[in-house]
């Protein structure tokens, strides 16, 4: 007797009623079942669309997928995500970057840059995310109202709604749209939502509004990134395990060493510039520093603010600073070799609210933004001393991100609004 290839009659019509539900519609759902005389399935789901997407995109790669890789935990792409020194000659470290701080040394603070706002648009909802292409010419930003935005950075120096900085509004979530990530080519944008996927858009085609694929977790993706070589791409979820996506074949891993991981939700995940490091951060109060070739944690830092959670973490572009935020109302910066503490920002409260903490360009300041008043604070990032605060903002300030090729920043917050910051045109 030949083996059965397919599913049965019943449970096709099962799971297009579910994924008929899904779309909300239940009349036509209600009358299939009446119709083929199936038990009523009560229960909404994707599981049809995903058993499509899986057999669409997995069958391109069967041919590479022979050599089977499974058994280990984190795939065998060691050589492949490693970076020789050529390759990445493009990431190497202006001298007035962050490459060297003595902490016995007393640094003269800098002048206090002027920044004025540029621009604003606005969501739906608050607006929680916000992240600029690696070549600073585009910027998108994320809402709790599940869309997304993309933006062109030079419409938005023009000062003009009339240049139309908004290219793409993007619609593909169900949920609160946590995190983004470019993807290296710079055709494809990534984000991660409470409605557990990761979806990747198509930014370069006019038209399209819906994600051309998607990653689904079991858990509500905090934190995204794409690895330098665009292969790749990290995710913290509310699970305590950092997840590798291989994004072309569609594949999770995670560390084999579980005693590594994080004891509760992953709050930032992000690659040093030549991704042979990452560094991740928790609501447990650690941070960990990862060796990006093999996946082992090769640094943890716990109570690294006092206890409370970690809300944001990043490398400086030398990759010798991780700059981190927590809810202790402190922004830190370490020694990514050894784990000891440079400098502490302070000034600024956050202990109710996952707030942001970042360089700008040049790595002289670094901003975050307080809960009291929603207001940006600028500290000097070799010193600690606090320079200033800017107000707009009538409401938390959930995100603030910098553009990594020039002076301006954007932040954006539960007053709904996406605001865009540049220096005064005298200064700049």
């Amino acid at each position: 007797m030949e083996e059965q290839q397919s599913l049965d009659r019943e449970d096709v019509l099962s799971l297009i009623t579910s994924q008929l539900r899904y779309y909300g519609y239940t009349e036509i759902a209600q009358t299939l079942t009446e119709e083929s005389n199936i038990p009523m399935d009560q229960n909404a789901s994707t599981e049809l669309s995903d058993l499509l997407y899986a057999a669409t995109y997995s069958s391109k790669d069967e041919d590479e997928d022979d050599d089977d890789d499974d058994e280990y935990d984190i795939p065998v792409i060691v050589d492949d995500i490693s970076y020789s020194d050529d390759e990445i000659q493009s990431e190497d470290i202006p001298t007035k970057h962050l490459t060297e701080i003595d902490p016995e040394t007393n640094h003269e603070p800098k002048q206090t840059p002027n920044y004025n706002l540029w621009y604003i648009t606005t969501h739906r909802a608050a607006a929680t995310c916000v992240r600029f292409k690696k070549d600073g010419k585009f910027a998108a930003t994320g809402s709790a109202d599940s869309s997304l935005k993309v933006l062109d950075t030079s419409k938005m120096k023009s000062h003009s709604d009339e240049d139309r900085p908004v290219i793409r509004t993007l619609y593909d979530h169900t949920g609160r749209v946590n995190d983004l990530s470019f993807h290296p080519n710079g055709l494809t944008l990534a984000s991660c939502s409470d409605d557990r996927n990761i979806k990747l858009f198509d930014i370069a085609t006019q038209g399209i509004k819906r994600s051309f694929r998607f990653l689904r977790d079991k858990y509500p993706v905090r934190s995204i990134d794409f690895h330098p070589t665009g292969e790749y791409m990290l995710a913290g979820t509310d699970h305590e395990a950092i997840r590798f996506w291989d994004v072309q074949n569609i594949k999770c891993y995670i560390p084999s060493n579980s005693q590594s991981n994080h004891r509760l939700s992953i709050t930032k995940v992000r690659w040093n510039s030549n991704g042979g490091k990452f560094v991740t951060s928790s609501l447990d109060g650690s941070i960990k520093i990862w060796e990006g070739e093999n996946g082992d944690c090769i640094q943890t830092i716990d109570n690294a603010h006092s206890g409370q959670a970690v809300s944001s973490v990043e490398f400086s572009k030398s990759g010798a600073y991780v700059l981190s935020s927590g809810c202790d109302s402190t922004s830190k910066l370490w020694d990514a070799n050894n784990g000891k503490c440079i400098v502490t920002y302070e000034g600024a409260v956050h202990r109710n609210n996952h707030v942001q903490s970042t360089f700008l360009c040049e790595e002289d300041y670094v901003i975050s933004s307080d809960e009291s008043d929603n207001s940006i604070i600028c500290w000097d990032s070799r010193t600690g001393k606090l320079l200033t605060r800017w107000s707009g903002h009538t409401g938390i300030v959930r995100y603030v991100a910098a553009s990594p090729t020039e002076s301006g920043f954007m932040s954006c917050g539960d007053d709904f609004r996406v605001r865009y910051w540049n220096l005064d045109p005298m200064q700049s």
